[in-house]
This record gives structure tokens, sequence and C-alpha cells, in this order.
């Protein structure tokens, strides 16, 4: 009986040793093709593609002499084309004007100042609740287009930066006598003082993203 000792240990220890390599193997494999399936998630892509509005933030900033307001606002929809290199080469959005949403301000202040840039003074959304920008051009990382708000519209450009692939971030300023919001417009109605708003406000797509 002691003959078959040896051997029946070290035929267990055997399978042993196969059975850990082949886990490890399999493990090693799984962790590979995770690796690749994260790696082609992150590659640039040529095609057209539709805004991902739950990782896209749209932040607006207004100024005058005693102070700034800010906030938000959300896409409606929208699209963009790209080549190869994951550059922009056309595009349309469309902004949900009724969303502007004020974030420096709580309570009553805040339900006032929402409600001031939804009226006729302002972007007078009942009227107009979408605002439009269509991409014509694009120059290295510049991009031209046609901004419509208010049923208006004007030539804007403004350079934008790829953050990571179908992900980019812009800084956008707009002149609002353009689109006939003139309210407390020192350029309009010169005697104001320091009683008046900046004509330029600032959009910031920070980032915008598609899918």
């Amino acid at each position: 009986m002691k003959k078959f000792i040896f051997p029946t240990a070290y035929l267990l220890t055997l399978i042993l040793i196969i059975s850990a390599c082949s886990n490890n193997k399999k493990q090693t494999t799984k962790t590979i093709d995770n690796n690749q399936a994260k790696q082609s998630t992150l590659i640039d892509q040529e095609g057209t593609f539709g805004v991902d509005t739950l990782k896209t933030n749209v932040e607006w900033l207004g100024e005058k002499p005693t102070g700034t307001h800010y906030g938000d606002i959300k896409i409606k929809k929208g699209f963009v084309s790209t080549d190869k290199e994951g550059n922009i080469l056309k595009g349309k959005f469309v902004l949900d004007m009724n969303t502007i949403n004020c974030t420096d301000l709580e309570g009553k202040k805040k339900k006032s100042i929402e409600g001031h840039l939804k009226d006729p003074d302002f972007f007078d959304t009942s009227k107009y609740p979408t605002a439009s920008f269509v991409i014509e051009k694009v120059e290295k990382n510049t991009i031209k287009g046609i901004l419509t708000i208010k049923g208006i519209s004007h030539p804007i450009k403004f350079d934008y930066t790829k953050v990571s692939p179908l992900t980019y971030n812009a800084e956008i300023i707009v002149d609002r006598t353009l689109f006939d919001i003139k309210y407390k417009s020192k350029s309009i109605f010169p005697d104001l003082g320091d009683h008046f708003i900046n004509d330029d406000f600032k959009i910031t797509l920070n980032p915008i993203s598609f899918k």
C-alpha cells in the first residue's frame, strides 16, 4: 500500500498546478479582452453622432458692473459629423430656451431672474422657445456658423478643443444686441451710467459630448 502514496500525492499536486495555470490564463485573456474593449471606445471615429445630453453641460454667464449671474441651459437636440481624426466637419444644435437655469441664486431671487430672462426683455421664450446654431465651416480648431436667437440669425465664430474622442470644450462670446436683446444695454442707452448689463454674454460648452 505504501508504494501508491507518493504517486497519488504527486498526481494531485500536478492536477492543482495545471488547474491554477488554466485559471490564470483565462483571467489574463479576460483582462486583455476588457482592455481592448475599453480602448475601442476611446478611439477617434468618422461619422455622424448625436448629442449625448446626459454628458453635455452648457453654461452661461452674464456680467454687469455690480456683479455677475450664471447658470446652465439644456440642448434639446443636435448632431456633429467628424473625420477619422475626430475633427469636426459640420453640425447643428438646438437649445431649449425654457430650460434657462440660474445657479448663483436661490429661492425667490432665482425664480425672478429666470422669469426675467424668459420674458420679452431678453429671450421671449413663449414666442421663441428654441435657439439654434448651424456649423457652416471649420478651419483647424475654429468653427464658423450661424446662430439664431429670437428668430434673428447672425454669423459667429469660436475656437474648440477636443478633450477626448467625441467630447469637446468651447467658449462662445455672443453680442446680445445683435439679436434684439437691448435691455439695459449701454451701447443703445448711453445714459444708464453704471446701471447697465454688458452686451456680451458667454456660453461655455463644458463639455459637449456625442455618441
